[in-house]
């Protein structure tokens, strides 16, 4: 490694890398409260879905029923020569009809939706993984490599020349140690991903 380096503060160092693990712990916690938010979803499509809408539709059953009787009962109600026109008992049956109808057609919807929320988690997680990585792989590895600088500079700045030239032989020396800590971490290929179950 050869120059020079001009650092005028080491507590700009430290201010990045207090920076560097503010944003490792918020992405941390982005990254686990969306894959909650995906396992929350795709639950709610899987398991409470399916039953909420069979229990409708037997409601809507019951109600097409009910409605029936209920015209029955209007169209045998007779004064005189006057039946009444049971608008309103006609209305309800059809109302109940058309309810029964949109029941059943979410039945299918909800597996189709389900299929397509998976499929669409997976994608996401696919691309998360990348993020997750850099995450727990490379943004430690950063946080070593700055404290280290931190740790070679504060130990360089306390040893002062003679005559106040600038020794560069201690930048030097710096840069080889640098050189060295850099292979003492893990490299590519090594990343510790958190674990994730599959709903």
């Amino acid at each position: 490694m050869s120059g020079s380096a001009n650092v005028n503060s080491v507590d700009a160092i430290r201010s990045f890398a207090a920076a560097v693990a503010k944003f490792r712990e918020e992405a941390r916690l982005c990254l686990t409260m969306m894959d909650a938010q995906l396992r929350q979803i795709l639950f709610w499509l899987e398991r409470d879905r399916p039953g909420f809408w069979k229990r409708e539709i037997e409601n809507c059953m019951r109600e097409v029923a009910e409605a029936r009787v209920r015209l029955h009962q209007c169209r045998m109600r007779k004064l005189g020569d006057f039946r009444p026109s049971c608008i309103e008992e006609v209305k309800a049956l059809e109302k109940s009809r058309n309810d029964v109808e949109f029941a059943q057609r979410q039945v299918p919807n909800i597996k189709r939706w389900f299929g397509e929320a998976t499929h669409e988690a997976e994608e996401y997680r696919g691309r998360a993984a990348q993020l997750t990585q850099a995450v727990e792989r490379d943004l430690p590895r950063l946080l070593a490599l700055l404290a280290f600088t931190i740790d070679r500079l504060e130990a360089y700045a306390a040893v002062s020349s003679p005559q106040g030239i600038p020794d560069t032989s201690g930048i030097q020396q710096i840069g080889a140690e640098l050189e060295a800590f850099l292979k003492t971490l893990p490299q590519e290929g090594t990343a510790v991903l958190p674990e994730t179950d599959t709903p």
